[in-house]
């Protein structure tokens, strides 16, 4: 009797590296918890819009300047 011995080891390094990365993510998740770095606020992307309502015009003034 033979085994497919490269079907289990293809099957247990799928199964490892889904293990690896679903755990790296859980750990770096319970470490932002631990510091409090979970914070949802708008502040960012409020900053990301006045920067987008400002490039418009910038961008106007270097067209014309070529």
């Amino acid at each position: 009797m033979k085994f497919d011995i490269d079907g289990f080891q293809g099957l247990v390094l799928h199964y490892g590296l889904i293990i690896t990365f679903v755990g790296a993510a859980f750990l770096l998740f319970i470490y932002c918890w631990y510091k409090g770095r979970l914070d949802m606020d708008d502040e960012p992307a409020l900053r990301m819009m006045q920067m987008s309502d400002e490039r418009p015009q910038e961008e106007n003034n270097h067209d014309s300047a070529r």
